[in-house]
């Protein structure tokens, strides 16, 4: 069904490039642009698309086009088959974790400054903008910021986390929100010790990932919410949350190894198994964790954990994030700063691209 979405939009034309004919063939598409597909002349980063890679978020330093503060991030939505773009309302200073929920409806971001930032979340289809922040906040410490972590799939329920700038208060608690009732739920324990990663959802918004670090100790696991349960998933060596898979039943994460290396790993919830990935960390993959995107000497190297087919996706030092693979691997957004991608890249800063095959 075609959606019809808000707000002023400024078109502009993508700049489309295909890799020299010794290597793999590929197509790497320049997101962050300007007007009329023109190249920005300050950095733009973060990065992630919906599940069907039409839409792609990001941020973009100031001054630029419609972001005018300098050492501001303001957040657009390039719509990736028609060009058309969109900046995101209320964003400017020192704005960070822009994301988008799979159906591309809806666009999370922090934002505030010297360290009172607040989570937000903007529907495209109704222009309606929510920040979040607890009714009730526990009352074992004082807080000052909230910071935006994951979607369920239609963007309706929506992960946040809680805390402030002392010590192990950091990061202390994950919430889970129902945009449509207002409703919220704790999910970690009130009392535990030391900061929590992660929250990310899984499409229906039932199961919610998430470690607990404290000090050089940390631990990963998955919580049902409709039954309460809460299951463990790391090995028991310190280890990395990386991604929930949109059924809930699988995990990605990073763990130590006996050899000092971090390495990715999968384990299903259902038959306890821990699959090894390889020598490499992961640092993004698709909603079912078949395609993961595996930071290598090489680059970024997209994998199909079934067959074993290795595709490399970006240069040495890009940056990916949880949430910028699309579905069945399709495409993946990366940051670089590398500039042969694309044609007439001359602006010698971070870009924001996108790459098929």
């Amino acid at each position: 069904m075609r959606r019809l979405l808000p707000g002023a939009a400024l078109v502009g034309a993508l700049t489309l490039t295909v890799t020299p004919a010794h290597a793999a063939p590929r197509l790497i598409v320049r997101v962050s642009t300007g007007a009329h597909g023109a190249q920005l002349a300050t950095a733009s980063r973060g990065g992630t698309v919906s599940a069907d890679g039409r839409y792609a978020v990001y941020g973009t330093l100031g001054p630029a086009d419609g972001c005018s503060a300098d050492f501001s991030t303001c957040v657009f939505v390039t719509d990736l088959r028609s060009g058309a773009r969109q900046q995101i309302p209320g964003t400017g200073t020192e704005t960070s974790g822009m994301t988008i929920s799979a159906d591309g409806r809806r666009v999370g971001y922090t934002t505030g400054t010297y360290h009172f930032f607040k989570a937000n979340v903007y529907d495209r289809a109704t222009g309606g903008l929510q920040q979040l922040w607890p009714a009730n906040p526990p009352t074992d410490t004082s807080y000052e910021r909230s910071d935006l972590v994951g979607f369920s799939a239609d963007g309706r329920q929506v992960s946040y986390t809680i805390g402030n700038r002392n010590g192990s208060n950091g990061v202390r608690h994950l919430l889970v929100r129902d945009l449509s009732t207002g409703t919220e739920e704790l999910i970690d324990p009130v009392d535990h010790p030391g900061n929590v990663t992660g929250g990310q959802l899984s499409a229906d918004g039932r199961f919610v990932a998430y470690g607990i670090q404290a000090g050089s100790d940390s631990a990963l696991y998955v919580k049902d919410r409709r039954t309460g349960a809460t299951t463990r998933v790391d090995t028991g060596a310190p280890a990395g949350l990386v991604q929930l898979s949109a059924d809930g039943h699988r995990v990605l994460f990073n763990a130590l190894s006996d050899g000092g290396t971090w390495q990715a790993r999968v384990r299903d919830l259902r038959t306890g198994q821990v699959r090894p990935l390889g020598a490499a960390t992961a640092e993004a993959a698709d909603a079912s964790l078949r395609y993961v995107v595996l930071a290598e000497d090489t680059g970024l190297v997209l994998l199909d954990s079934r067959t074993g087919a290795r595709t490399t996706v970006a240069p040495p030092g890009s940056t990916v994030v949880p949430g910028s693979v699309t579905r069945h691997g399709r495409a993946v957004v990366f940051a670089s700063t590398a500039d042969d991608l694309v044609r007439d890249d001359t602006n010698g800063v971070s870009d924001v691209f996108v790459h098929r095959q």
